[in-house]
């Protein structure tokens, strides 16, 4: 679930732009396939809802995406960029939030470190979708703010799963995360730059970097924890259905073997 807010920020992105007319790396070839994956993410939804909590809470993004859906269909528009953004903060603050619930009700070990390393890729993405709006010419009387709000949140994640237990965030894992934190401060030192000149093309290279790298160790977390699952069921859930909420979540992270 975490997944799906961090590519809704990755639309933000690519929506801002396309927008700016910027076009390293393709960015409408990126936002129409973004928009594919989140739109095959939301439909295999529709064949996990395996108790009546967890099926509520998938109708409610479904309905929560696909309104916010036809805005990123349609040729990028500068007076909407600023609402628009904020339908999908408050959509991803939605899933955040339904994330953490589903990690809670496995009741594995571990599962809350997958959902904070997701999380960590979906700030990348929110950094760099607030940066692009401003370069935009769109500035923010809050950008300030909400900027410390995602570095500080970023820098609490890190700090979580580098004290985490190394069963379940191995030292190699660590040591990747550590690398990819120092290039999150670079970046957001860029962010804060208040010299007036914008670099689009160099925040998206950076985004999409730290992007990769999280993916990589989002993939070594996940196999680290299901390694793990068969010893750490609570009766918060029994074993058969708590194995099918792990596998729920997993593929909600994952699209054909890659996480999207």
């Amino acid at each position: 679930m975490a997944a799906i807010c961090m590519q809704a920020n990755r639309l933000l992105k690519d929506y801002a732009l396309v927008g700016m007319g910027v076009d390293y790396h393709d960015p409408a070839k990126d936002l129409k396939e973004n928009l594919e994956v989140m739109e095959k993410e939301i439909q295999d939804l529709e064949g996990h809802k395996q108790n009546e909590k967890l099926a509520a809470e998938i109708v409610e993004i479904e309905k929560s995406w696909h309104a916010i859906k036809p805005e990123f269909e349609k040729a990028p528009e500068q007076s909407k960029m600023l609402d628009l953004r904020k339908r999908v903060e408050k959509f991803t603050i939605r899933c955040e939030e339904i994330a953490e619930d589903i990690s809670h009700d496995t009741g594995i070990k571990g599962e809350h470190d997958v959902v904070l390393v997701a999380e960590l890729g979906m700030e990348s993405q929110r950094l760099a979708a607030l940066y692009l709006i401003k370069a935009w010419g769109l500035a923010d009387s809050d950008y300030e703010t909400e900027l410390k709000e995602i570095v500080d949140q970023t820098e609490k994640i890190y700090k979580e799963l580098f004290e985490a237990d190394e069963k379940l965030v191995s030292k190699e894992i660590k040591e990747k995360l550590k690398k990819v934190e120092k290039e999150f401060i670079a970046f957001s030192v860029m962010a804060k730059s208040d010299s007036g000149r914008f670099m689009p093309s160099a925040a998206e290279k950076m985004a999409s970097k730290i992007f990769e790298e999280l993916r990589t160790i989002l993939n070594m977390e996940q196999k680290l924890v299901e390694g793990t699952v068969s010893g750490y069921f609570t009766p918060i859930a029994d074993e058969k259905t708590a194995g099918e909420i792990f596998r729920v979540i997993t593929e909600i992270v994952y699209v054909e073997g890659e996480l999207v």
